[in-house]
């Protein structure tokens, strides 16, 4: 039964995304970027795993390049200031099925383990709520919320990526191309490289004649040149 816990958790810490599209991690003072594999794909869509270890970090996905704002999108900070206060109940919801319940199962079982796995449930809900206050409160529309706090109940292992899983179902108001420049200068020229890497990728998949085809190779040039020249 943990066995199928643990992988339910490492199926949900994987995250799809669209060529040129990233995945930004708040972890604590700085911001990281990933682009996912450059060759892995599902479904036509770069791979990329959440680290299995880091639940309490909030996460957020970029817009797929070229994309319209809509109106539910929302900036960064405002989305990272909601979400920071709910890390640590991801934590102890980690601790609680990872640890706590597997120690109940084989060393407590009875009591203990029911009264780990309530509060377990308990701590979902919380956290299902806490998120949905949060995000009100920050002006933030609260709607994937619906389907998300379903799947972390009926699941209880996805429950661990509540922070995470909301953070990347709000619209963040900011491509690729712009979260690179949150980076720190040291960072910036590896991600601009894997960017590069990524649309090198998406040119060999798109017709030259798609009218994104020109718009992609004019893009991955721009990045070259300013990895070269320590462009900020």
């Amino acid at each position: 039964m943990i066995a199928v816990a643990a992988a339910l958790y490492l199926v949900d810490c994987v995250v799809l995304l669209e060529r040129g599209q990233a995945v930004l991690e708040a972890m604590w003072s700085r911001i990281g970027i990933a682009f996912g594999s450059r060759h892995y794909q599902i479904g036509g869509k770069a791979v990329a795993l959440l680290n299995p270890l880091t639940p309490f970090f909030p996460v957020f996905r970029t817009l797929p390049l070229f994309a319209c704002l809509g109106g539910s999108n929302a900036k960064i900070s405002k989305s990272l200031r909601a979400l920071s206060p709910v890390s640590t109940p991801p934590l102890l919801q980690f601790l609680l099925l990872f640890f706590v319940l597997p120690f109940c199962l084989y060393r407590a079982p009875g009591w203990p383990f029911f009264i780990a796995l309530v509060l377990a449930y308990l701590n979902a809900v919380a956290m299902l709520g806490f998120i949905w206050w949060r995000l009100r409160g920050a002006g933030i529309c609260a709607r994937p919320l619906a389907g998300l706090g379903f799947a972390w109940l009926a699941c209880l292992p996805l429950s661990v990526n509540a922070m995470r899983k909301a953070g990347l179902a709000l619209g963040i108001a900011m491509d690729a191309r712009q979260a690179i420049r949150l980076l720190p200068a040291s960072e910036k020229d590896r991600a601009r490289s894997d960017l590069a890497a990524q649309l090198a990728e998406a040119l060999e998949e798109t017709d030259e004649g798609d009218a994104n085809y020109r718009r992609l190779d004019e893009l991955r040039r721009q990045l070259i040149l300013e990895t070269g020249r320590g462009g900020t």
